[in-house]
């Protein structure tokens, strides 16, 4: 018999896991080509997902950028234009342009400090 309590951690795991899965243009763009932004109830559960937007709930997260995607993810023309594998592609290199100048940009700071 399952407790409560190993349901909620069980609940609490896969949640995580989806979301942070949304930090995957690739992955939205799998999604968006099998219909499921244009399904109602899944349309409903990335609402339900904005709790993870909390601070008690943001600061099991890895990949922080899910949380973009997931309010990107609000907005049906956002969710329609996930299918275009170019969208996907352009969200891509945008998110590794970002990575490269925070890289860069974290990296100056620190020597700065040093000195």
């Amino acid at each position: 018999m399952e407790t409560d309590d190993t349901r909620n951690r069980l609940r609490f795991q896969l949640e995580l896991e989806f979301v942070q899965c949304l930090a995957n243009p690739n992955y939205l763009n799998f999604l968006a080509q099998r219909g499921y932004f244009k399904n109602k109830s899944f349309v409903n559960y990335l609402k339900y997902l904005l709790y993870w937007k909390e601070p008690e709930y943001a600061k099991y997260l890895k990949y922080p950028q899910c949380l973009h995607m997931l309010e990107l993810l609000q907005y049906e023309h956002f969710r329609k234009e996930l299918v275009n594998a170019q969208c996907a592609k352009f969200i891509d290199e945008q998110q590794i342009l970002h990575w490269q100048h925070y890289s860069r940009k974290r990296m100056c700071l620190q020597q700065t400090l040093a000195e």
